[in-house]
């Protein structure tokens, strides 16, 4: 009769900790906590503001700890009821049902007991429709709120990310000083000139190794971090990601956050608005053995691969630094119809301003992992003769003249190595550029990137610019036609076998 007493306030306990939806109040209070570190790390808040939010959550906080004691309570007194009352009417000794209870058998059945029961009114009791998700693409900001709140603490503190990758390094000192990782690639270019399905494409080559969502939010930690997340996050099918471009992820696709590392050892060049750029005299050794031991983790975290791979757009503020640095890298860029890629880059800016005014954390996200292309976020790089803040950016002439100015010093400062690809060929045409980009990057298995073809689609027309200057559409053309001179061809396939 004492282990049915039991099993029965077992039951009881998690009844009522459901019946009072207990699940609730530690979500809200978790969203209290990740809305006060989010506002504790927003930039655009003044110390006044974020005392104001630090003491809204504090009250929130306590008015739902006071909540959860007193549920918790409730459900213990359910329990209660029938042990102590069995023992009262004489069915069994107090004593005797405390020795079960505190037996092994009866901890480990109860446990397992009580997880299926939690899980079981659990379901029944949620609303159809109403499941999480828990893929990186499957919604707009598709994070819980411990979710966020880890974020926020991971953002918060770049000196934090850099403690903890000190501490893998001493961890996994023996796998990093054996890690070969060299002619590491960096894809880079204004965002939705092709840098993404470039990633993509490599990244699914045997010897590449890219960072993946996985190592979300302790990006600097690659390998502790992607041990610990393994535990809890499964990565789910591939569902389209926050730009609706029909581009899908999951938490093993590959994605650009090796920004994060530049804003922690660089803070100063992305003050006032904009990004100020790099050149080959702004030599840092600390963060150039920084970057080499993180270029050996990723590699480390893919068995197999021997070579690193970047997507950073704004590495482009930075190409003599990086060669300068990593003699032996080898640096991607895709280039795009000016028309087209400028009328992508308003979609997406008009997009994200919306998804920001809706919902602060996805701009905190952005900025969080320095992106900082679109919307609310928008710092644009100061490239000589363009844009240095966001004013401005609804209009088509901002785009193209940020467009100009971009390539034009990239055209200034990439190496004469530089591979540029021209996107709509390849989009177009992919088995002919293919074998020439494998052929360009040195790859071992030269013909392994022909199995993509079915990634590539031909573009769309390029749509009309309402509004745009006729000077700035003629000079961006004259600039396009020199970037695809730079451009691998397939003709230079025919040269070479002459």
């Amino acid at each position: 009769m004492a282990v049915a007493a039991l099993v029965a306030g077992l039951v009881a306990f998690i009844a009522v900790l459901e019946g009072l939806s207990v699940r609730r109040h530690v979500v809200a209070m978790l969203g209290t906590a990740q809305n006060a570190i989010g506002a504790m790390a927003d930039p655009d808040l003044d110390d006044e503001a974020k005392e104001k939010h630090a003491q809204r959550a504090t009250l929130l906080m306590l008015k739902n700890l006071l909540v959860l004691v007193a549920i918790g309570a409730a459900a213990c007194l359910a329990a209660a009821l029938f042990v102590v009352g069995g023992s009262l009417i004489g069915l069994f000794s107090l004593a005797t049902a405390v020795g079960i209870a505190m037996s092994w058998s009866f901890i480990l059945w109860s446990t397992v007991g009580g997880i299926a029961l939690w899980l079981l009114l659990a379901k029944v009791g949620r609303k159809p429709g109403a499941e999480a998700k828990s893929d990186v693409g499957g919604a707009e900001v598709p994070y819980s709120p411990l979710d966020k709140a880890l974020h926020n603490y991971a953002f918060a503190s770049p000196a934090r990310q850099i403690r903890l990758a000190s501490i893998e390094d001493k961890l996994w000192d023996r796998t990093i000083a054996a890690t070969r990782a060299e002619r590491p690639v960096f894809v880079t270019s204004l965002a939705r000139a092709g840098t993404t399905i470039l990633l993509e494409l490599l990244a699914a080559h045997k010897e590449f190794a890219s960072a993946t969502y996985r190592n979300m939010p302790f990006t600097m930690a690659p390998l502790l971090w992607g041990r610990v997340s393994g535990l809890f996050y499964k990565a789910g099918e591939k569902a389209e990601r926050a730009h609706g471009d029909g581009i899908a992820v999951n938490l093993d696709s590959p994605e650009a956050f090796e920004e994060m590392i530049w804003m922690a050892f660089w803070r100063e060049h992305y003050a006032n608005g904009h990004i100020e750029i790099w050149t080959e005299k702004d030599r840092y050794p600390e963060y150039e053995a920084f970057l080499a031991r993180h270029m050996k983790k990723v590699v480390a975290g893919r068995p197999g691969a021997h070579r690193y791979l970047s997507k950073n757009n704004a590495n482009i503020a930075r190409l003599p630094l990086i060669l300068a640095a990593f003699p032996d890298a080898q640096v991607l860029i895709p280039v795009r119809d000016p028309v087209a890629h400028v009328a992508s880059l308003m979609r997406q800016h008009r997009r994200f301003l919306d998804l920001h005014a809706r919902d602060r954390f996805a701009r905190q996200y952005m900025e969080g992992i320095g992106h900082f292309e679109f919307g609310a976020a928008l710092r644009p790089i100061a490239f000589p003769g363009g844009p240095e803040s966001a004013e401005g950016a609804e209009h088509a002439d901002y785009w193209l003249g940020y467009w100009i100015a971009a390539y034009e010093h990239v055209l200034r400062t990439a190496p004469a190595a530089a591979i540029f690809v021209d996107h709509d060929a390849l989009s177009t045409h992919p088995v002919l550029h293919l074998p020439l980009l494998a052929e360009a990057l040195g790859l071992d298995d030269k013909a392994a990137l022909l199995s993509a073809l079915g990634m590539f689609r031909s573009p769309k027309a390029a749509p009309a610019l309402p509004g745009a200057s006729l000077d700035l559409l003629r000079r961006a053309g004259e600039l396009h036609a020199a970037l695809i001179e730079r451009a691998l061809q397939p003709m230079q396939i025919d040269r070479k076998a002459v």
